[in-house]
């Protein structure tokens, strides 16, 4: 009789979403929030349905181990083969010393009239990763990468230097090999040496 009435429960809670994220304001220049949700899957709205599969909800979500002890959680359809490309990175003999993958927020698309932006980033799906940001930083006035580019967040990029990801990198092939785009070679004038999505952005 217990498993009778414990089962709907199990069932009912697989069926439901949650996650807290935070929306980038371009006016304050700050994330306002945290915001929560919960709500049922099937309440999910077409801004909550990233690429791969993936959504938000903190129940998508995976975290994998890497060889080195590394830790970093990951959308659940794309967590094995992430798992497999880090690991063969590190086989490859470069160093990975960071790690960061979902974390939900709204930080991209054009900002509404109070400058609050309008879409999800890739990381709130769980479908981005970011390698090793202290020494691939986030740059703008960036078309071509020059002296004229201007870091914004993270660690100084040295093309070649340790733990950089630079265009020949073995980081890039592998990471491509899951159809994962470089944020070094995006059009445009940001490039995030850190970065791989589905497009790079």
């Amino acid at each position: 009789m217990i498993l009778f009435f414990l089962l709907p429960l199990f069932v009912l809670a697989s069926e439901h979403c949650e996650y807290s994220y935070t929306v980038w304001n371009t006016q304050m220049r700050k994330a306002e929030g945290p915001f929560k949700v919960n709500k049922p899957y099937s309440s999910l709205g077409p801004q909550e349905k990233g690429p791969f599969g993936c959504t938000p909800c903190e129940q998508d979500q995976q975290e994998i181990v890497l060889k080195s002890g590394l830790k970093v959680k990951i959308c659940r359809h794309l967590a094995s083969a992430m798992e497999k490309n880090l690991n063969e990175i590190l086989k490859s003999g470069f160093r990975i010393t960071s790690l960061t993958g979902y974390r939900t927020s709204i930080s991209k698309g054009s900002p509404d009239s109070a400058g609050r932006r309008t879409k999800f980033s890739h990381h709130a799906f769980g479908a981005a990763i970011d390698i090793n940001e202290e020494f691939n930083g986030l740059y703008d006035h960036c078309l071509t990468w020059g002296p004229g580019c201007r870091l914004i967040k993270g660690g100084r990029y040295i093309p070649g230097g340790p733990g950089s990801i630079s265009p020949q990198s073995s980081v890039i092939s592998i990471m491509n090999s899951s159809k994962f785009q470089w944020g070094g070679s995006i059009s445009g004038l940001q490039k995030d040496f850190m970065h791989f999505s589905s497009d790079g952005y």
